[in-house]
């Protein structure tokens, strides 16, 4: 398991995301299965840089990584504000871009891309627990 803790978080979203993908649990995942979960971590990374600390606030995160059999479980936690990506309308995909209300659509991807979607608020802490199952045949 690959254990991180970064503080401040503020502007270090792609030392995050560097970070995550040099891990020796993604080093024995396909490339496609590496874009899949590129894509959902970087959703999530910037949106707790960007969102879940006041401007003033140094903010943490800490980053659990674990390769179980065939899958991938990433776990974020955060002391930022309670954000339960549960409670939010997901996009209506269905209208055109012109139509469709701004926002959203990075916690949809991450719903679709990725095979398990987990969220809990304890210790005053966010705790979002993501799993893809991977290909292991590469």
């Amino acid at each position: 398991m690959s254990k991180f803790h970064f503080q401040p978080i503020k502007e270090k979203a792609d030392e995050i995301l560097k970070a995550i993908l040099q891990t020796p649990e993604l080093a024995s995942c396909s490339m496609k299965d590496v874009m899949v979960i590129r894509l959902a971590c970087e959703e999530v990374v910037v949106n707790i840089v960007s969102y879940a600390y006041p401007d003033d606030a140094e903010g943490y995160l800490d980053l659990e990584i674990e390769a179980v059999n065939d899958r991938i479980m990433l776990r974020f936690i955060d002391g930022g504000t309670p954000f339960n990506p549960f409670e939010h309308e997901m996009p209506d995909t269905t209208q055109s871009w012109e139509e469709r209300r701004i926002g959203g659509l990075g916690i949809f991807l991450v719903f679709k891309k990725m095979d398990d979607v987990r969220y809990a608020y304890e210790n005053n802490q966010n705790i979002l627990t993501i799993e893809k199952i991977i290909n292991q045949n590469r």
